[in-house]
């Protein structure tokens, strides 16, 4: 039997490994196949700490035992009743027989996601730096999506809410598998991310550091760094073909002090970058030290997602059609 993953990264770390400068350049040039993602030095601007943190990628955005859930006995029964109802007393049955608990591991599940063509097309996109086609486009979206549902926040937030009305994490684990392998829900979630309008801003020198929970989802709006070098802003109001993007040289102030306050308030651990001077120009931000006192004082992920009223959960409603 394989040892139980009880560490999982949010983030993966082949993404991550990204906001080392030093790894970027090799990877774009060609030269980094032999570098080991893991490996690659980072800085970590870590929220409870308040403090920059030296480190590797292997260690941030990391949840320990978020992965791995107790499947109890009489849990199994009580999943069978809501879902099964009609097999229920054979399986109680069944259960009463061989009563012992188990261990479910979707670290399996999280390895699974990175091995699809959205996170294939990632790593393409940022060594081209900049998206070739509508398959990349849609592919992206498709990436958005998966990385938002296994984002830090939001699995911390929903284990906590299923478990406050009863329903334990493995059950809500089985829900999301079963959001994961309907294509139709899918495709509800992707295909308006994919016909809307993008902004693709593409800079010349890493510029965005990386939150936990990168999908800054606000009113219609997503932001998401897709590399310390690229940002893409899609507006879900206005609707356009899947062909269709704008790409921008450069980023403005103004737009950089959007996603400075928008990463930061959607940071619950830490922000990475490679660049101790941004990070720390970030830390002294009226933002940040607004962000270290709520995570400080608050009791729960899920009153810290509610504070933020406009944050849109965007798995909800597909886990929903998914049972």
């Amino acid at each position: 039997m394989d040892a139980l993953t009880k560490r999982n990264h949010s983030n993966p770390c082949f993404w991550t490994a990204y906001w080392n400068e030093a790894y970027y350049e090799a990877r774009i040039t060609g030269c980094g196949e032999e570098l080991e993602a893991r490996k690659q030095p980072i800085l970590a601007l870590n929220v409870r700490a308040n403090k920059i943190i030296p480190t590797i990628v292997d260690e941030v955005h990391v949840d320990k035992g978020m992965g791995v859930a107790n499947i109890e006995p009489q849990s199994m029964k009580a999943f069978c009743k809501r879902h099964f109802p009609d097999r229920y007393e054979k399986f109680c049955r069944e259960i009463d027989e061989h009563p012992d608990a188990l261990l479910l591991d979707f670290e399996n599940v999280f390895t699974g996601i990175e091995a699809t063509p959205a996170y294939r097309t990632l790593h393409k996109v940022i060594e081209q730096q900049g998206l070739a086609g509508p398959e990349d486009k849609c592919n992206i979206a498709c990436f958005i999506v998966l990385q938002q549902m296994r984002s830090h926040a939001i699995l911390k937030s929903m284990i906590e809410a299923f478990e406050m009305v009863g329903i334990d994490k493995w059950e809500y684990f089985w829900m999301l598998k079963q959001c994961l392998g309907d294509r139709d829900s899918l495709f509800r979630m992707v295909n308006p991310i994919a016909i809307s309008q993008w902004i693709v801003y593409r800079a010349v020198s890493h510029m965005f550091p990386l939150p936990d929970s990168p999908v800054l989802v606000n009113d219609g709006h997503i932001m998401v760094a897709i590399s310390p070098r690229m940002l893409v802003e899609v507006n879900l109001r206005v609707r356009t073909s899947e062909c269709s993007w704008i790409d921008k040289q450069g980023v403005h102030k103004s737009k950089l002090r959007e996603y400075r306050r928008r990463a930061i308030s959607n940071t619950f651990k830490e922000l990475i970058f490679h660049d101790p001077d941004i990070l720390r120009s970030w830390q002294e931000t009226p933002e940040f030290r607004k962000r270290v006192s709520l995570i400080a004082d608050a009791e729960s992920y899920n009153t810290l997602v509610a504070l933020d009223e406009k944050r849109q959960l965007l798995h909800i409603n597909a886990l929903g059609n998914a049972l």
